[in-house]
């Protein structure tokens, strides 16, 4: 009895192992179908990127074609496989000098047992990800707009402060000045 525990405990522990080196496997074909997509895309060879994506999906390649992206580079990072599906994290690194970051879901289907990038549910990601990049561009921009307003703000006050200073000590001395002229001279003691 002890034998057979023993050998039923190596044969499951065998078919993890196993399993784990087929999940590894995959991971690491969805990721390397990954980066040649996404060399294609930035080295412009459209034709590559349509062999490593789906047929419904290739046409959706012109979006991503389009000068507007700019992709300079890419990276790659976690991923999720399931059975028909993977999602590879993806940096894009756009702009004119690449440093605009585009975070992205790269996900790829099983095609005849093999990985093929879904362009438009990839196209949607890229969506997303872009309006999170802008939204932090613009909250840097702003952020150092409101540095520059405020001490614009501060110079300005003190500029008022001080012209309402100079405008009140003005407006006294006048008063002064009108008041010194409205006033009679003072009359002798003894007129009547």
């Amino acid at each position: 009895m002890n034998i057979k525990y023993k050998t039923l405990f190596l044969v499951s522990l065998l078919s993890v192992l196993l399993s784990g080196c087929l999940l590894s496997s995959e991971s690491q074909n969805a990721v390397a179908i990954t980066n040649e997509f996404w060399q294609a895309v930035q080295d412009k060879n459209m034709d590559k990127a349509k062999e490593l994506s789906t047929w419904e999906s290739a046409k959706y390649l012109k979006f991503i074609e389009s000068d507007k992206l700019k992709a300079q580079r890419f990276e790659t990072g976690e991923v999720k496989v399931l059975e028909q599906s993977a999602e590879v994290a993806t940096i894009l690194y756009g702009g004119n000098t690449g440093d605009v970051r585009i975070p992205v879901r790269t996900v790829l289907v099983r095609v005849d047992n093999d990985w093929r990038v879904d362009v438009q549910k990839t196209m949607g990601s890229m969506v997303s990800g872009a309006m999170g990049a802008v939204v932090n561009e613009l909250n840097s921009f702003m952020q150092d707009s409101l540095k520059g307003v405020d001490q614009a703000l501060s110079q300005g006050i003190g500029e008022l402060g001080k012209s309402l200073d100079q405008g009140l000590k003005s407006l006294q001395k006048e008063l002064r000045e009108q008041q010194q002229k409205n006033t009679p001279p003072d009359e002798p003691n003894g007129a009547i």
